[in-house]
């Protein structure tokens, strides 16, 4: 009987769980690469998000079932901040006029266009498991008021009752409505592919 039970006990389905996004533990982070005859003039760059919302409602017995949100201000972006170049091995150092005149181009019409796209959004649609602590993410990004479909690993874990997840993965701009940086004709511009890194740490 007690063997019984405890199979009975097995096969419920436990309840998915919310967690929240924390992001005083967490990172977003979007590095952007120089490209052009004027290569050796530009920089590469790194921009972080310093404003999100994220939930995860997680089941981790069908990690399936999950689904994850997070939304980006784009307002509060900041670009090149030094310690943040240091930590992307970006030794090449930037005055803060130069800091400022990129944070401008990047929240600018012709970039993110703050003004009219003040958010980035994430919607998953399907969450996968490959391995103990695989996982494979697809879902619904909006950039610059375009939706593309995107998929990517991340490696996650649950301990001390906190959701770890972190990866990374590349994307092109120009699919999401906006082209790279460019100036000079070209002769200085960043590439159109960009990487995204994420460490996001969660709590119930």
């Amino acid at each position: 009987m007690l063997l019984g039970l405890l199979s009975f006990v097995r096969s419920i389905p436990a309840e998915p769980k919310v967690y929240t996004v924390d992001p005083t533990r967490s990172e977003l982070v979007v590095q952007l690469f120089k490209t052009g005859i004027g290569g050796p003039l530009a920089h590469d760059h790194v921009v972080r998000a310093t404003q999100y919302t994220g939930h995860i409602q997680a089941d981790l017995a069908e990690p399936i079932r999950s689904v994850m949100t997070v939304d980006v201000h784009t307002a509060a972006l900041q670009a090149d901040e030094p310690a943040l170049r240091q930590k992307y091995g970006l030794t090449k150092a930037l005055s803060e006029k130069d800091r400022q005149d990129v944070q401008a181009h990047m929240q600018g019409s012709e970039q993110l266009d703050v003004a009219r796209y003040p958010t980035i959004q994430f919607r998953s649609t399907q969450i996968t498991q490959q391995a103990e602590g695989q996982y494979t993410v697809t879902g619904a990004l909006t950039i610059h008021g375009v939706t593309q479909s995107v998929t990517f690993p991340v490696q996650g874990e649950v301990q001390a009752d906190l959701l770890h997840g972190r990866g990374s993965f590349r994307l092109l701009q120009s699919r999401f409505g906006y082209k790279p940086y460019s100036a000079f004709l070209g002769a200085i511009k960043n590439q159109d592919e960009v990487i995204l890194h994420f460490d996001i740490v969660a709590t119930p």
